[in-house]
């Protein structure tokens, strides 16, 4: 039988409990206008959107396609942003259409926005470290157009020297080790630079203890959802970081048999979004799994 290592914490960090109850409130609260729409994915999880979908909430979500311009689809009805929150144009277009808005913004996300809306106030260039095209980040940079992003420690080299004060943040679902060198490399290129790390605390915390447990073992899945920044920010840093063969599986029907073989260890994580009875599945299966008796290789 293989060791299973279930590394701790797991499951859903508070921001997406926060998401997930608001949504369950609209469904049960019959005064609110119907349909019930949330623009983008609630959380980056399909068998939480399958499940509110299944309940009749209307999920909009199109690859290249803003969160402002999603709301064209929208006539009437309740609106429901999501965790990673949104831009100001957003809201404004949300109130002109005369639709019903739930915040569901995670309170980190919103601590990012507001400090960078502090900053442009005091006339600071704003350099926000992010993933294009995620929704957090796309609602970081619509607060204002002057706000540049940086993806590597290219784009870093590529900036040229400003006559004003810099201010640096971040996407909240990074990897830290990655963060970490393009905070080095920016406060080299700018000393006077101020830095403010908003990593969440949830993602802190799970990137530490995938680092920390994962040097002596063989192998380690990482449940969560393809479109998960925080699932793929663990998977990146157990990969290039630790000793462990590391596989992103969304849940126990993606574990192939073979893949197992061989191996003595193995150790479980989950991204912030994942359903803690997925991760449950994935190491139920592999406490039972049994390289020299193939019943146990049936899910």
């Amino acid at each position: 039988m293989m060791q299973v290592l279930p590394i701790t914490p797991r499951g859903y960090c508070p921001g997406v409990v926060k998401a997930i109850d608001i949504v369950n409130k609209a469904i049960e609260n019959p005064t609110l206008p119907r349909p019930i729409y949330i623009l983008g994915m609630i959380v980056h999880n399909r068998f939480v959107v399958d499940d509110f979908t299944q309940k009749g909430v209307i999920t909009l979500n199109e690859t290249g396609k803003t969160r402002l311009e999603l709301l064209d689809y929208v006539k009437e009805g309740t609106v429901i942003i999501t965790a990673h929150g949104t831009e100001d144009a957003v809201f404004q277009k949300i109130k002109d259409k005369g639709l019903t808005l739930i915040n569901a913004t995670c309170k980190d996300v919103q601590k990012t926005h507001d400090l960078i809306k502090g900053y442009l106030e005091k006339k600071y260039d704003i350099l926000f470290i992010g993933k294009n095209h995620h929704p957090e980040t796309e609602g970081a940079l619509g607060i204002d157009p002057k706000i540049q992003l940086i993806e590597s420690l290219e784009d870093v080299l590529k900036l040229s020297s400003s006559d004003h004060p810099i201010f640096v943040t971040n996407q909240t679902t990074l990897s830290i080790r990655d963060l970490d060198k393009i905070f080095a490399l920016i406060q080299t290129k700018f000393p006077h630079a101020v830095i403010s790390d908003e990593i969440c605390n949830s993602t802190r915390i799970r990137q530490e203890a995938v680092l920390k447990s994962n040097n002596n073992i063989d192998l380690c899945f990482v449940v969560g959802d393809p479109f998960s920044h925080n699932t793929a920010s663990l998977v990146k840093l157990s990969k290039t970081f630790t000793n462990a063969i590391t596989y992103p599986i969304e849940s126990v029907d993606d574990i192939r048999p073979e893949q197992l073989l061989g191996y003595k260890t193995v150790s479980v994580t989950s991204g912030a979004s994942t359903p803690t009875l997925i991760t449950s599945r994935v190491i139920e299966y592999l406490k039972q799994f049994d390289e020299t008796d193939k019943s146990t290789w049936v899910k």
